[in-house]
């Protein structure tokens, strides 16, 4: 059964072989060349190939352009438009991880506006704003965690700084998101504790960033409830046996509602994961993962009501048995210990002291300062 509905600016079509939909959707928008951005290996796996043999069969031209990279960083963007402009595309498909989707919105955005990426960073204190539309961007994802398809955030390497910058707008919102839970159905168990790790941090950080406890939004609140219930219920299934249907399912619609909710922000699991990330090359869901009990347990006193909130929803005693029940699901996932990355504590420090300005951790629901960074940072070892 597919299921379709507009959310915002973007048409949400999720389901069962929603990918065979991409020429429709392309005619509906009366495109006729798209670029396809995605990465080598998906490529060289064959997961691509029923997408480029729907659009040859339908006699639609396109681009392919796979060189995106983990923790892509602006010049691959760059790249990507120059790419773009030369085979004269008219739209973007994003078909990969959040690293791929990432990339596809930069680069559709980018295409027609002015200047380099970093540009409009928003750690810049004079950070530009898109002001031309985008090209047409459809979003196909092959993990469940990032979001990227529903939300107006990019997460994109600064090579210049070392970190990494978060690009927000409008602009970057997918025209239409191809949600198809069949796609990750082969998914690597790691890939698939580590994507669905960080869905699960979307919804429970949304839920607790200072915006969501001061101004509440019943639809928001309702989303990112429900999507917490499914992470947390289903993806130890799909972990355990990846060819379950309805486990990938629940853990796609979460994953959907993950990019929705984040227009209320995350907190400072995302804002210590970010700089492992950007200093050692942790994958994002896995260093969400790590730290996201830790954060919990930190913030327990300023958001003890809005986790009594979750724990009433699964079905837990109160806001403790939430937090051991978060980190019990981390243990049934095999998420790795921090020290799995980091081999020297004393560069706690110098993380510590970045981790405090990102833009995550000023939103955290309880105030962070550097020593809190520490600390979570040496629990999480």
């Amino acid at each position: 059964m597919i299921t379709q509905m507009n959310i915002g600016q973007t048409r949400l079509v999720f389901g069962a072989n929603a990918i065979g939909l991409i020429v429709e959707e392309l005619k509906k928008m009366r495109l006729v060349c798209p670029l396809i951005v995605t990465d080598k290996m998906l490529n060289e796996i064959g997961l691509l190939d029923f997408l480029t043999k729907t659009l040859r069969e339908a006699k639609i031209s396109f681009e392919v352009y796979d060189e995106v990279t983990p923790d892509p960083n602006g010049s691959v963007v760059d790249e990507a438009v120059s790419f773009l402009k030369e085979k004269q595309c008219d739209s973007v498909i994003g078909f990969g991880g959040g690293s791929v989707m990432d990339t596809a919105k930069c680069a559709a955005a980018m295409a027609t506006n002015d200047g380099v990426l970093m540009d409009y960073d928003h750690a810049n204190l004079q950070y530009r704003e898109f002001v031309e539309i985008s090209l047409p961007l459809i979003n196909i994802p092959t993990t469940s965690g990032t979001g990227s398809e529903m939300s107006p955030y990019a997460v994109i390497t600064n090579e210049q700084q070392g970190r990494k910058a978060t690009i927000g707008s409008p602009s970057l919102l997918s025209r239409v998101a191809l949600v198809d839970p069949m796609l990750v159905l082969n998914l690597p168990k790691r890939v698939t504790a580590a994507t669905g790790a960080d869905a699960l941090t979307h919804c429970i950080e949304s839920y607790t960033t200072r915006k969501s406890m001061e101004s509440p939004n019943p639809i928001i609140d309702a989303l990112a409830l429900t999507a917490i219930r499914y992470l947390y219920e289903y993806l130890p299934i799909a972990y355990q046996n990846g060819r379950n249907y309805e486990a990938r399912e629940k853990i796609m619609w979460g994953s959907v509602i993950g990019g929705i909710v984040l227009q209320y922000g995350s907190g400072a699991s995302h804002g210590l994961g970010n700089v492992l990330g950007g200093e050692y090359h942790v994958p994002h869901g896995a260093a969400v993962g790590i730290l996201l009990p830790y954060v919990m347990a930190f913030n327990q006193d300023v958001c003890k009501v809005r986790y009594q909130q979750i724990a009433d929803k699964l079905g837990l005693a109160d806001d403790k048995a939430l937090i051991s029940g978060v980190a019990d699901l981390m243990e049934k996932i095999q998420m790795p210990r921090l020290s799995e990355y980091l081999k020297d504590a004393s560069d706690i420090e110098r993380l510590a002291k970045i981790a405090v300005t990102d833009k995550c951790s000023k939103i955290n629901g309880k105030e962070l300062n550097i020593g809190d960074a520490k600390s979570i940072y040496k629990k999480a070892l």
